[in-house]
């Protein structure tokens, strides 16, 4: 799971929660993340799966650290760019 945007309180303009997207993370040869895509979740098991992930590993912040999120009206989901 990763972050992909911020909720803001309008009256105080400060953020409230994180927005999160299911991912499967890509990372190269030396473990460092350099692409995601949508999930694959075609059974329980797998949903089971990416459950226990997102609960053992939590919520990886590297891609909105290292980057810009939009959303893809074409692709109904995020594009990322990295800075």
């Amino acid at each position: 799971m990763i972050k992909v945007a911020e909720e803001y309180d309008l009256v105080t303009e400060q953020p409230i929660d994180d927005i999160c997207e299911l991912v499967e993370i890509y990372c190269n040869e030396n473990g460092e993340c350099d692409g995601f895509i949508k999930p694959s979740i075609t059974s329980l098991e797998c949903l089971y799966k990416a459950f226990a992930e997102v609960a053992n590993e939590g919520v990886n912040t590297w891609f909105w650290e290292n980057g810009r999120f939009s959303w893809s009206n074409k692709e109904k989901y995020w594009s990322w760019e990295k800075y």
